[in-house]
């Protein structure tokens, strides 16, 4: 019993699948040459959910890892539409790199679109790119940023001013030591000229 019941349910399914496979294969063919489609009968529901998914479902793109660098701009060609950087790392020491620019490069300055005119040679710039399979380096992001002036340093505490001396009342008069002011210059008493 248990055989007649899955033999008619594979014959069902396998009927679905081949009854929605021409339909398929009508709306993925694009002959631009060809005269237009005419209208067909739409296939069942059922159909189009049993159909295979792999006919329809295009393939995943590779990932593409960016490489993230900071330099300094050594040169510019507009022309060639590349910018050569040098980064320095403690770890891998400078590295010369010759990144191309190509329309889906994010250029920027302050945060704000550029071009390769608004680049100066000598600033610092960052950004990431990716290695093409031909070798190419093509730089996805170059990117820079004003630096910001540095913060004052703190100034030392001014020192407390001088505050006059208390005026004496007569009671601190006669205990308070003599004021002293400097004795006036003497000078030896020569005797007259005669």
């Amino acid at each position: 019993m248990k055989i007649p019941l899955l033999t008619t349910a594979f014959a069902a399914i396998l009927g679905l699948a081949l009854a929605g496979a021409p339909i398929t294969a009508q709306a993925q063919t694009t002959d631009t040459n060809a005269a237009p489609a005419t209208a067909t009968t739409p296939a069942p529901a059922a159909a189009t959910a049993t159909a295979p998914a792999t006919a329809s479902t295009p393939a995943k793109a590779p990932k593409v890892k960016k490489t993230n660098y900071t330099a300094t701009l050594t040169a510019i060609d507009t022309t060639a539409n590349t910018v050569t950087v040098t980064t320095t790392s403690k770890k891998k020491g400078a590295k010369t790199l010759v990144l191309s620019i190509d329309a889906t490069t994010k250029v920027s300055r302050d945060k704000n679109t550029a071009t390769l005119a608004d680049f100066k040679v000598g600033e610092k710039v960052s950004g990431s790119y990716v290695t093409e399979t031909t070798g190419t380096l093509t730089a996805a992001t170059l990117n820079f940023y004003t630096p910001k002036p540095p913060k004052p340093k703190a100034q030392p505490a001014p020192a407390p001013a001088m505050t006059p001396a208390p005026a004496t009342t007569p009671d601190s008069a006669t205990n308070a030591a003599p004021a002293t002011t400097p004795a006036p210059a003497t000078t030896p008493a020569t005797p007259p000229v005669q």
